[in-house]
């Protein structure tokens, strides 16, 4: 006898187990359904030579969305707050420690210190503090851009203020950390939005560490579901999303004996809005929705190098933004601060990058040989503390483990034509939410949309 769930959610990743999570504890059945062999999505915890790696998000915000989500449904798992965040400037004296609110200020301060050190740079550095002083004052504007400016980067938007290529270099560190997108490539009018969210209520000034990774955060959204007698069923990919007479009524997924259908009177794609398209079909689900969102997604590639060591190459305890490099633009000394995923002795940091264009795809050999420069620019000394690279992973626009479905700014709505059929996931969040709080902020949108609609 067939079962009909009230809900059926296309992956497990954090929007679709968040989702599922909420639903379940609000009570409905719900059933989520994950190609992989394990929870998390792009926040599952890799192996690479025997080593245990995050294979994406690895940094938790104590507040905001999905702290809110894990709080709502009793989510149980544990974190580690950190407590400091760190600066590290080509040209400077190694690792400063930042503080957890006002680190652009701090990063400015640095900056003119080391401008000054050398009497030759003693006017450069003062005109870098006019630089910064100007730009400082035009943020404070109520409307830093005009009418007409509105298709301009960030970057051309800073050349007005200043042309120091090390506070430059600064700002691009910035902006690729907190949007993930060049600031070249990145309209000034999405930064601004973006960030003035992202920052208002500290969502990046305050990180955590989940004990375990954030494949344990899965792994309790998913024990929430099954504790409200929902279903998680992992190694079980989505052939289709069923649509019939306009209406979501299920999928299909592939089973060891064949196809299996599972009834659901609503559906949940954690896919990304363009897998949502291609489970679905354009025909289904209509074709100038579509066609809207293959113009308007966006996905954000990125660069992950992971070395290795006997030595810890890293002293810092928590979070580092790098400035003037080719292409990282922050990392986390992992064993340090995840002592679980250390074998034998063993030390393992993470460097994250954007690649020259987040617009088009990678040039693979320029790209890996850029990340292995800046290690080595990063750590001089690696080789003397028996440091290596592990691996160099590029996740290109195309790859299913890109860092984000799209860039801030360019999300889709959670709802789509069919009025059953919802997305979540860090594509679909509003502005102002990358990453996992991203993917969690929609599953509250989608909720409040399944709620709504049952409410009619």
């Amino acid at each position: 006898m067939s079962v009909n769930w009230d809900a059926a959610i296309v992956g497990a990743g954090v929007g679709g187990l968040a989702a599922a999570a909420l639903l379940a504890h609000r009570g409905k059945r719900v059933i989520v359904c994950e190609r992989l062999a394990a929870c998390g999505g792009r926040a599952r915890n890799q192996h690479v030579d025997g080593y245990t790696l995050p294979n994406g998000a690895i940094s938790y915000a104590p507040s905001g969305a999905l702290a809110n989500v894990c709080k709502e449904v009793g989510a149980q798992f544990s974190i580690r707050e950190l407590e400091h965040n760190y600066f590290w400037l080509n040209g400077g004296d190694g690792f400063v420690e930042m503080p957890r609110r006002g680190t652009i200020m701090k990063a400015f301060e640095i900056l003119s210190q080391v401008k000054h050190k050398d009497a030759v740079k003693v006017g450069a550095g003062l005109a870098a503090q006019m630089s910064m002083a100007k730009i400082g004052t035009a943020f404070k504007k109520q409307q830093p851009l005009e009418a007409n400016d509105r298709d301009i980067s960030f970057r051309q938007w800073l050349e007005r203020y200043t042309d120091d290529e090390d506070l430059l270099a600064l700002f691009h560190s910035i902006t690729s950390t907190i949007s993930q997108v060049n600031d070249y490539e990145y309209p000034a009018r999405h930064w601004f939005a973006h960030t003035s969210e992202s920052v208002a209520d500290g969502r990046f000034n305050a990180h955590a560490l989940v004990d375990g990774g954030f494949q344990a955060l899965g792994e309790a959204l998913a024990d929430v579901v099954i504790r409200h007698g929902g279903e998680v069923r992992l190694s079980t990919p989505v052939a289709r999303i069923q649509i019939e007479g306009g209406q979501a009524t299920g999928l299909v997924v592939k089973a060891a004996s064949g196809e299996e259908t599972i009834n659901a009177d609503l559906v949940i794609s954690n896919t990304g809005p363009l897998g949502t398209l291609a489970l679905a079909g354009d025909d289904a689900i209509g074709s100038d929705y579509a066609s809207a969102v293959r113009k308007r997604v966006r996905p954000t590639p990125i660069t992950v190098t992971f070395l290795i060591s006997d030595e810890p190459l890293m002293d810092a305890s928590g979070m580092a933004m790098f400035a003037g490099l080719k292409r990282v633009v922050c990392g986390l000394p992992v064993t340090r601060l995840s002592p679980e995923a250390m074998s034998e002795g063993k030390h393992i940091v993470a460097l994250y990058g954007t690649p020259r264009s987040c617009l088009h795809p990678m040039q693979q050999d320029e790209e890996r040989q850029a990340n292995i420069d800046d290690a080595r620019t990063i750590f001089p000394d690696m080789a003397d503390k028996g440091g290596r690279v592990l691996a160099v992973q590029l996740r290109d626009i195309d790859d299913p483990d890109v860092v984000a479905r799209s860039w801030p700014g360019y999300e889709t709505p959670v709802t789509t034509p069919v009025p059953n059929l919802f997305n979540v996931g860090d594509g679909c969040a509003p502005i102002g939410y990358v990453a996992s709080p991203a993917a969690a902020k929609s599953a509250y949108l989608a909720v409040e949309a399944i709620e709504s609609l049952g409410a009619r």
